[in-house]
């Protein structure tokens, strides 16, 4: 029933969550979590976790990690247990969102992120709160916030959460459960458009044509709507990679081209060009199966220029995959997200996790 990170971060003894401290302050001699930042396309990194002379996030878990549209300096952090970070000058001072309305628990696992394009002051989250996952739902740029959905059954997170990029008052949602839920109204209400009988990873939104919309589930492969979800297909081409199908992490799309499609897995990274009609391996640098590949970010610029994470090292490629660069990171743990500045495409965050 249970799946993908519901087995890592769910069951963990409710003492252990008492335990926590509000921030992580340095009780261990281990500080390599958090986010590193890198200036030079991945050639060197940085670690950017500082709250205070006394406090940092060096020992956050790491699960969702945006930039602002409007203002590439601003990022949001989603973590495990720790609830939502925010920065304001690209990484240098972090400081925890602390809900006004006292909806959003500070000790909220937060797993997915998505910004307003058309109004960056407004965000979703998807969180896991309480036994429950739930959708919060802010309209000042994190300073309060109100929850909008929750699942009928405990045990089950809210995974996905992405915004139409072309009607933003247009929501999608995606649960543990395998609901992909739509909003019309910026999510006010809510309607059930497919259960897909497995977590839902991921949403993509075509930003050239809202009507296509794909959804990568945990198992059972990708699908996709041509009717902003009246009917579905699933992309069968996919199928073929069974390797690759086994726990998709993540979806990511061509902005300049969004019939590029790339599929990270705990298995290996897929690539399709014809809208996931046909895919194939991409001739990366490490044995299939070998490493999970947990993150996977195109340069919004160059879309020549690709990279991916396996454990701790970022692999770059500047020609679509023909040659790849090694770029370990300075951390003992698993990247677990990758973000690169939509105006400054050399910088990029790495964020690390378990």
């Amino acid at each position: 029933m249970i799946n993908k990170k519901l087995n890592l971060y769910l069951f963990l003894p409710a003492l252990v969550f008492l335990a926590l401290p509000f921030f992580s302050t340095g009780c261990s001699s281990v500080r390599d979590s958090g986010v590193f930042k890198s200036q030079d396309w991945g050639d060197s990194w940085e670690q950017k976790t500082v709250i205070s002379k006394k406090q940092s996030i060096a020992l956050s878990e790491v699960a969702a990690l945006v930039s602002d549209p409007a203002d590439s300096k601003i990022l949001y952090l989603g973590t495990r247990g720790e609830g939502l970070y925010k920065t304001m000058d690209g990484g240098d001072i972090w400081y925890h969102l602390d809900d006004t309305n006292l909806a959003l628990n500070n000790r909220a696992n937060v797993y997915d992120i998505a910004i307003d394009p058309k109004n960056s002051s407004q965000l979703y989250i998807g969180t896991y709160q309480d036994r429950l996952g739930r959708v919060f739902r802010s309209a000042d740029a994190g300073r309060s916030w109100e929850e909008v959905y929750r699942v009928s059954r405990e045990r089950y997170a809210i995974f996905a959460v992405e915004v139409d990029p072309i009607n933003s008052a247009v929501i999608y949602v995606g649960t543990a459960e395998g609901g992909l839920l739509k909003s019309l109204d910026f999510g006010k209400s809510w309607r059930v458009v497919k259960w897909f009988e497995d977590v839902i990873s991921d949403i993509k939104v075509n930003p050239q044509n809202n009507q296509i919309v794909f959804v990568s589930t945990n198992d059972k492969g990708i699908f996709r709507t041509n009717d902003q979800g009246e009917t579905w297909q699933s992309l069968d081409g996919v199928k073929l990679f069974p390797l690759e199908m086994t726990k998709i992490e993540t979806l990511v799309m061509d902005w300049q081209n969004p019939d590029i499609l790339y599929s990270g897995s705990q298995k290996g990274l897929l690539k399709s060009v014809d809208a996931g009609q046909f895919w194939e391996r991409l001739n990366i640098v490490i044995p299939p199966s070998a490493v999970p590949i947990l993150a996977v970010a195109q340069d919004p610029i160059n879309p020549d220029r690709l990279y991916y994470a396996a454990g701790n090292v970022v692999y770059r490629t500047f020609d679509r995959g023909q040659t790849w660069s090694v770029q370990p990171l300075p951390t003992t743990k698993k990247i677990k997200v990758l973000t690169i500045d939509p105006r400054s495409a050399g910088i990029i965050y790495a964020g690390i996790g378990k």
